[in-house]
C-alpha cells in the first residue's frame, strides 16, 4: 500500500477536518451529485502541487478555501495532507512514511510541508517525478482528463506516455543543459567582442610602450650625466668651504681669550651676587620666621578662648543626645509590639489559607465523579429497560395471539377493525411521542450547530489572532534588526565625520588642528558649511568639483598662518577663501532674461544651497555663474541662448562647458561628502520615525496577546457547551429508539391478530394453559419494566440535582480561588511589612548605637580639652621670647647687605670694558661665517638636489678622473634627443603588459568556454538518446498491451497507437485510432461516447500494466459507460489492484459492488460536506444485493 491517509480541513466544501484511511485494493467514494466528492481529487491534485486555480475549478487560488454557508462562517484557510508509505523506498527519500502537505490562507500566503519541514514547491515535484504520480500525471484521471486525452492534440497526448516512459527527469535536464548551452554562448559571444576589442588595442599600445621605453633609457642617461655634472660642482664647493673653515677657526681662537677674561670677571662678579643673594635669603627667612613666630602667639591666646567656648557647647549637646537616646528606645519597643502583632496575622493567615485549599481539593474531587457516575448508572438501567421492554413485547405479542387463536370461532369482523382501531391509536400515540422527541433532537441540533458554529468561529478567530501576532512579532523583530543596523550605519557616518574621511590631506590636516586649537579662524569646509535638497546634490557636487574641499577661513591673514602651518608639517596643501576679500560672481539677472522662461531651467547653482547668511558671499563666488537644468538636452539649448559664455550643469551631473564643450556619462556609485551628511539627517529622521513605529507596534502587539487570551478563554467555554450538547442529543436519541422499538412490537402485535384468527379453531384448548402462565410472566414484567423506569427517573432527576449541585460548587470553587487569591496577596502583604519592620528594629538599634558612641566621644573629647588648657599659658609666654630674638637677628643681616652691594658695584666696571672687546672679535668672525654660511647654502642645494632627485650622496672620488666638458656636453645632446621625442605617455608599459595578459586570460577563457559548449552539446546529445530509447521502448509495450486491453473492454474489435512523426521520436505525437466490434477501423472523433471513455481507460489500463503506479484516482471516468462495460472496468481494478491501488470517485452500482472499502459523501448541512466509511468485505453479500 502507498496511499495510506488522506486529512482534508477547509478546503472547498470541508469544513470540518476528516480523515481518509485507504486500504490496499478499491476504494470508492460515492454521493449524490453536488455532495463534493469531486473536490477529493481535486485537494489530491492541489497538495501535489496544482498551481492552476482554473484546473481546481476556481477563478483564483483563494476559491479553495472553505467560503461559508448559511449557518458557516468562511474559514481563513485550507489544508490538505497526504500520507504515502514508503517501505519499498519507491521515493527518494530515507523515510518508511512521506507526509506531503500544503496550506494556503486568505491572505494569499501558501505553504508547502514535507514530513512537517517548509519546503519549497521544486522539492515536492523533485520527489514525484518519473514516480507516475504528480499534479499532471497519468495517475488522477477525471472525466475531463478524459476528455482531454481524447480531444487533445497528438503531440499533447504524448506527455502521458513521457511520464509512463520515465523520461520527464531528462526533459527537465535537458531544459536546464540548453538553459546553460545559451548562457555559455551569450558568454562566449561576449568574449569574442572584447578580443576583438583587445586586438585592435595592442598594436598602437605596443608602439607607445616602445616609445616609452625609449623615453626612459635616454631619461636614466640624463640623469647619470646631470648626477655626475651635479657631483663635479659639489666637490669644487667642499673646497672653498674648508678653507673658510680655517679663517674662520684664527677669529675663534682669539674670541676664546676674550671670553675667557670676561667669564673670570663675571664668575667674580656672580660669586658677589651669590653672596648678596645668600644675604637677603637668610633675611628674607628671618622674617618669614618673625611672621611664624607672631601667628603661634596669636594662635594659641585663640586657642585658649576656644577650649573655653567648646566646653559650654559640649555641656548642651550631652543633654540632646540622651533625649534621642530615650526616644530611639521607645521607638524600638513599639517596632517590637508590631512586628509581634504581624507575626501572629500571618500565622492565622496561613492556617486559613491550607484550609480553603483543602476544601478546594475536595470540591473537585467531587465535581470529577458525581454526575459521571450517576450518568453510568442512567445507560446502564436504560440498557436492562430496553432488553426487558423487548422480552415484554415478545410475551405480549405471544399472549395476543393466543388469545386470537382461542376466539377463533367468535372471531368477527367487528373484533378485527376494534382491535386494528386500537392498534391505531396506540400507533398513533407513539407516533406522536416520536415527533415530539424529534423535534426536540432538532432543537438540540440547531443549538449543537450554533455551539459548533460559535467553537469554530472561536477557533478560527484564534488562530488568525495567533497568526496576526506571529506576524507583528516578526515584524517588530524585523524592525529591532533595522533600527540596530541603522544605528550602526550612523555611527559609522558620524565616525567618519568626526575624522573627515573624503577630505584631501592638506584639508584634513587644517580641519583637524581647527578641532585641536591650534588654528583660530578656520570656518570649516565648503562641504561643512553648505547644505543641498537630495534632488540636487548630483548637481551642486559636479558644480563644485574640487571646491567642495576650499576652506573658508575668517581674514586672509588666517589662510596664510594655515599655510604656513601646512608647510612646516609638510602635510599637503589646500586652497582657503577668506571672507575678507572674497567677491561675488553671480550673474547679472540681465544676463539670464533668454533662458529665465526655458521649461528645463531651474536656477543659477547658488539658489539651491542652503547657507549661513556670512558664507553667502562664498557660494555666489563658487557657483553664481553656474546655471542649473533639469536634462542634458535643456542645458545644450539653455548654453546655446546663453552663447556659451556660461557652465551649465544637469541635475545627473553632466556639463554643457563654457565654449560649448560637453562633459557626461555614467560614475560609480559613492559616498561622498555631501551625500554622507544627507544620508545622516535621513537617518536621524528615519531612526526617529522607527522609534516611534516601534513604540506604537508594541502596544499593538500587547492588544494582539490580550485577544488572543480572550478567545482562548471563548474557544474554551464553546468546546466545554460542546460536550454538554453531544450528551443530552445521546439521551434524546436513546430515547427515540426506544419509541420505535415500541412502534415495531405495536406493528408485529398487528400482524400477529390476523394470523391468529386462522389458527385459533384448531389451537384453541392447547393455549389455554399457555396463556395463563403467559399472562403471569407478563405481569411480572410490566412491573418489572415500571420498576426500571421508575429507577432511571429517579436517577435523572438524581442527574439533575447533581448538575445543578455541580453548577453551585463550581461557583463556590470560584469563590474560594478568588479567596486564596486574596489570602496569598494578604500574606505577601504581612510578609513584606514584617521583613520592613525588621530592618526598622535593625535602624533603630544602630541608631541608639551611635548615639552612645557619640556620648562616649563627647566625654572623652571634654576630657582631652581640659588637659590641653592647662599648658596653653606657658605656650604663649615661650612664643613671645622667640620673636624677640628673630627681631635681634634681622637688624645684624642688614647691616652685612651694605657692605656685599659696594663691592658688586667695582666688579661691574670692569666687566663692561671687557665685554666691549669680545663684541668687536664677534663682528669680524660674523662676516667669516656668513661667506661660509653662503657657500653651505649652494652646497646643500647641490646636494640636496642631488639626492631627491637622483637618489645620491656626493662622492668625491668619482670626479678624479673627471672630462667636465664633455660630461657638459653629452648632457645638452641628451636633452635634445628627449625633446625630439616629445612627450610619451608612462603608462603605456603597464597598459600594453595589462591588456596582453588580459588577453591571454579571455583567450584561456575562450577555450574553456568552447571546451564547456561541447561538453553540453554532447550531454544533450546522450540525455536525446536516452529519451529516445526509453520513449521507443515503453512505446511498443504500451502500444501491445492497448491492443490486448481493447479488446478484452470490448469484447472483440481492435484498436492502435500511432506515432505521428516515426523518424523524429523526440517530438512525434501519438495518436489512437479504434475499430469496435462490427465497426471499421476509425478516428475517435467518430466513436460514441462511451466507445471514447472506454477506448481511453483501455489506454490507462495499458499503461498501468506496461508502467505499474503506487496508486491511481480515477473520478468518474466509466460515467458514459453502460453496465456491461461499467462491469468489465470494475473487474479490470480489481485485476489490477493487487499492484496499484485505486481510488475511484462514483456513482455507479457495478463500480460500488467491486470496491473493498466504500466512502460516502454527504451533505446533510448545506455547503458543507461530510464523510462515511463502510467496509464492503464485512457487508453480508445478500444484504448488498
Amino acid at each position: 500500500m502507498f496511499l495510506k491517509r488522506l486529512e482534508i480541513i477547509g478546503f472547498k466544501s470541508f469544513a470540518e477536518r476528516i480523515g481518509i484511511d485507504f486500504v490496499p485494493g478499491v476504494t470508492a467514494v460515492v454521493g449524490p451529485n453536488g455532495s463534493g466528492k469531486s473536490n477529493i481529487t481535486d485537494a489530491i491534485r492541489w497538495v501535489l502541487g496544482e498551481q492552476s486555480a482554473k484546473s481546481l475549478r476556481g477563478a483564483k487560488m483563494e476559491d479553495v478555501i472553505f467560503a461559508g454557508s448559511d449557518s458557516r462562517k468562511p474559514l481563513n484557510f485550507a489544508e490538505v495532507t497526504l500520507i504515502l508509505d514508503n517501505s519499498k523506498g519507491l521515493f527518494p527519500l530515507d523515510y518508511t512514511e512521506i507526509s506531503v502537505s500544503r496550506r494556503v490562507f486568505r491572505s494569499g500566503e501558501s505553504t508547502y510541508l514535507l514530513n512537517g519541514q517548509q519546503c519549497r514547491l521544486l522539492d515536492i515535484n523533485n520527489v514525484f517525478m518519473d514516480s507516475g504520480l504528480g499534479k499532471e500525471a497519468f495517475s488522477i484521471i477525471s472525466q475531463g482528463r478524459v476528455d482531454e486525452i481524447l480531444n487533445s492534440r497528438p503531440e499533447d497526448r504524448r506527455s502521458i506516455f513521457d511520464e509512463a516512459a520515465g523520461v520527464l527527469k531528462y526533459r527537465n535536464r535537458k531544459r536546464k543543459a540548453e538553459h546553460k548551452l545559451f548562457e555559455t554562448s551569450d558568454n562566449l559571444d561576449r568574449v569574442l567582442d572584447i578580443l576583438k576589442e583587445l586586438e585592435i588595442r595592442i598594436a598602437p599600445l605596443k608602439e607607445s610602450a616602445e616609445a616609452a621605453e625609449k623615453h626612459a633609457t635616454l631619461s636614466e642617461e640624463t640623469r647619470e650625466a646631470d648626477s655626475l655634472l651635479l657631483n663635479y660642482d659639489a666637490g669644487k664647493l667642499r673646497v672653498e668651504i674648508e678653507a673658510k673653515l680655517k679663517e674662520a677657526e684664527k677669529f675663534e681662537v682669539k674670541q676664546q681669550q676674550l671670553k675667557t677674561a670676561t667669564g673670570n670677571a663675571e664668575e667674580e662678579s656672580r660669586r658677589l651676587k651669590e653672596l648678596l643673594a645668600t644675604v637677603d635669603h637668610e633675611l628674607e627667612t628671618l622674617q618669614k620666621k618673625l611672621v611664624d613666630v607672631s601667628s603661634e602667639a596669636e594662635k594659641w591666646e585663640g586657642r585658649r578662648l576656644l577650649s573655653i567656648e567648646k566646653e559650654r557647647n559640649a555641656t548642651v549637646q550631652i543633654e540632646r543626645l540622651q533625649l534621642d537616646l530615650a526616644s530611639a528606645r521607645e521607638e524600638k519597643s513599639t517596632l517590637q509590639t508590631k512586628l509581634e502583632q504581624s507575626q501572629s496575622k500571618l500565622s492565622s493567615l496561613t492556617a486559613e489559607y491550607k484550609t480553603i485549599s483543602t476544601e478546594m481539593n475536595e470540591i473537585a474531587q467531587i465535581l470529577k465523579r458525581s454526575v459521571v457516575e450517576t450518568e453510568n448508572e442512567i445507560e446502564e438501567l436504560k440498557s436492562i429497560y430496553i432488553d426487558n421492554l423487548n422480552e415484554e413485547a415478545t410475551l405480549r405479542n405471544e399472549l395476543k395471539h393466543i388469545e386470537e387463536r382461542l376466539a377463533g370461532e367468535k372471531y368477527s369482523s367487528e373484533k378485527i377493525v376494534e382491535q386494528t382501531k386500537s392498534l391505531n391509536k396506540r400507533l398513533k400515540e407513539l407516533t406522536d411521542e416520536k415527533s415530539v422527541k424529534e423535534r426536540a433532537l432538532v432543537n438540540l441540533t440547531a443549538e449543537m450547530k450554533q455551539v459548533s458554529a460559535a467553537f469554530i468561529s472561536n477557533t478560527n478567530e484564534l488562530r488568525e489572532n495567533e497568526v496576526e501576532l506571529s506576524k507583528k512579532e516578526q515584524l517588530l523583530q524585523q524592525a529591532y534588526n533595522k533600527q540596530h543596523e541603522m544605528q550602526g550605519r550612523m555611527r559609522a557616518l558620524q565616525s567618519m565625520e568626526a575624522d573627515f574621511s573624503g577630505f584631501y590631506s592638506g584639508v584634513k590636516e587644517v580641519l583637524v588642528a581647527r578641532k585641536s586649537g591650534k588654528l583660530s579662524g578656520i570656518n570649516g569646509a565648503v562641504a561643512e558649511l553648505i547644505n543641498v535638497d537630495n534632488d540636487y546634490v548630483n548637481a551642486v557636487e559636479t558644480a563644485l568639483g574640487g571646491a567642495m574641499q576650499h576652506i573658508v577661513t575668517t581674514s586672509e591673514a588666517d589662510a596664510r598662518k594655515a599655510i604656513g602651518y601646512l608647510k612646516s608639517r609638510n602635510a599637503g596643501r589646500a586652497t582657503f577663501l577668506p571672507l575678507d576679500v572674497m567677491k561675488s560672481r553671480k550673474i547679472q539677472p540681465t544676463a539670464l532674461r533668454s533662458i529665465e522662461h526655458h521649461p528645463e531651467f531651474i536656477s543659477t547653482a547658488d539658489e539651491l544651497v542652503n547657507v549661513p547668511g556670512p558664507y553667502k558671499i562664498i557660494t555666489e563666488n563658487l557657483l553664481g555663474n553656474v546655471l542649473v537644468s533639469k536634462t542634458l538636452t535643456g542645458a545644450s539649448e539653455i548654453a546655446k541662448a546663453v552663447n556659451y559664455r556660461f557652465r551649465v550643469v544637469t541635475l545627473n551631473g553632466d556639463i554643457v562647458n563654457a565654449g560649448g564643450s560637453l562633459t557626461g556619462g555614467g560614475t560609480k556609485g559613492r559616498a561622498t561628502i555631501f551625500s554622507r551628511k544627507a544620508e545622516l539627517e535621513t537617518l536621524q529622521s528615519q531612526l526617529s520615525q522607527m522609534a516611534s513605529s516601534i513604540g506604537v507596534a508594541e502596544v499593538s502587539i500587547g492588544d494582539s496577546k490580550m485577544k488572543v487570551a480572550e478567545f482562548m478563554q471563548k474557544t474554551e467555554q464553546s468546546r466545554k457547551s460542546n460536550e454538554t450538547l453531544q450528551l443530552e442529543m445521546a439521551a434524546a436519541q436513546s430515547s427515540i429508539r426506544e419509541t420505535d422499538i415500541a412502534i415495531n412490537a405495536l406493528e408485529i402485535e398487528r400482524a400477529s391478530v390476523e394470523m391468529g384468527r386462522r389458527g385459533a379453531e384448531t389451537t384453541g384448548s392447547e393455549l389455554a394453559t399457555r396463556k395463563i402462565a403467559l399472562e403471569e410472566n407478563h405481569q411480572q414484567l410490566l412491573k418489572k419494566l415500571e420498576t426500571i423506569k421508575k429507577e432511571i427517573e429517579t436517577l435523572e432527576r438524581l442527574a439533575a440535582d447533581r448538575r445543578n449541585e455541580e453548577a453551585s460548587l463550581t461557583s463556590r470553587l470560584t469563590e474560594l480561588r478568588e479567596r486564596a487569591a486574596v489570602m496569598r496577596e494578604q500574606t505577601s502583604y504581612e510578609k513584606t511589612a514584617i521583613h520592613d519592620m525588621e530592618q526598622s528594629l535593625e535602624s533603630a538599634q544602630q541608631r541608639m548605637t551611635a548615639i552612645s558612641k557619640e556620648l562616649d566621644y563627647i566625654n572623652g573629647v571634654d576630657g582631652e580639652e581640659n588637659l590641653t588648657a592647662e599648658e596653653i599659658s606657658n605656650q604663649i609666654e615661650q612664643a613671645i621670647a622667640k620673636k624677640e630674638a628673630v627681631e635681634t637677628a634681622i637688624i645684624k643681616y642688614r647691616e652685612n647687605r651694605l657692605k656685599q652691594t659696594a663691592s658688586i658695584v667695582e666688579k661691574e666696571e670692569v666687566l663692561r670694558d671687557l665685554r666691549s672687546n669680545v663684541e668687536k672679535m664677534n663682528i669680524k668672525h660674523n662676516n667669516v661665517t656668513i661667506e661660509l654660511s653662503r657657500l653651505e647654502v649652494k652646497y646643500e642645494a647641490i646636494t640636496g638636489r642631488l639626492l631627491n632627485e637622483y637618489g645620491l650622496r656626493p662622492d668625491f672620488s668619482a670626479t678624479i678622473e673627471f672630462d667636465e666638458q664633455a660630461v657638459r656636453e653629452k648632457l645638452i645632446r641628451l636633452k635634445q634627443e628627449l625633446a625630439d621625442i616629445g612627450p610619451v605617455n608612462p603608462g603605456a608599459i603597464n597598459e600594453y603588459k595589462e591588456v596582453s595578459e588580459r588577453h591571454e586570460f579571455l583567450t584561456a577563457q575562450r577555450n574553456d568556454l568552447l571546451e564547456a559548449k561541447q561538453t553540453l552539446q554532447v550531454a544533450m546529445s546522450e540525455m536525446d538518446e536516452e529519451m529516445t530509447s526509453r520513449f521507443s521502448s515503453t512505446f511498443d509495450a504500451v502500444q501491445n498491451r492497448f491492443r490486448h486491453v481493447f479488446k478484452e473492454m470490448f469484447g472483440g474489435g481492435n484498436a492502435d497507437l500511432i506515432l505521428t512523426d516515426p523518424n523524429n521520436l523526440l517530438e512525434t505525437g501519438v495518436d489512437i485510432v479504434a475499430r469496435p466490434p462490427g465497426k471499421k477501423l476509425q478516428n475517435l472523433s467518430l466513436l460514441s461516447g462511451g466507445e471514447r471513455a472506454l477506448t481511453a481507460i483501455s489506454l490507462l489500463f495499458a499503461i498501468i500494466e506496461v508502467r505499474p503506479v503506487p496508486f491511481c484516482i480515477l473520478d468518474e471516468v466509466e460515467a458514459a459507460l453502460d453496465e456491461a462495460n461499467v462491469i468489465r472496468y470494475s473487474k479490470y481494478l480489481k485485476k489490477f489492484s493487487d499492484k496499484t491501488q485505486f481510488i475511484v470517485i462514483t456513482h455507479r452500482k457495478g463500480t460500488m459492488e467491486g470496491a473493498d472499502v466504500l466512502y460516502g459523501i454527504t451533505m446533510q448541512e448545506s455547503g458543507v460536506s461530510k464523510l462515511i466509511s463502510v467496509k464492503l468485505s464485512e457487508i453480508p453479500e445478500e444484504a448488498i444485493m
